[in-house]
């Protein structure tokens, strides 16, 4: 792992745990007001998925000259 990687991902955690803690008070519907919702216990955003869900689901795009034959 580069070190740039190592500083991003400690980023991504610290925000989130700053997320957390700032809007733990808040009731459920006034986090759904500004864009947010509870998940066991963190706080997510509700428009878009996270960074490791959009690469669990990426597809492999094939080249048409390399696909395989149906033969």
């Amino acid at each position: 792992m580069s070190i740039i990687a190592l500083f991003n991902a400690a980023k991504d955690y610290f925000e989130a745990r700053r997320t957390n803690q700032v809007f733990r008070h808040l009731d459920d519907h006034y986090l759904k007001d500004i864009g947010f919702y509870r998940d066991n216990g963190h706080i997510r955003p509700i428009s878009g998925a996270s960074h490791d869900e959009n690469e669990l689901h990426q597809k492999n795009i094939i080249p048409p000259g390399e696909q395989p034959s149906d033969s």
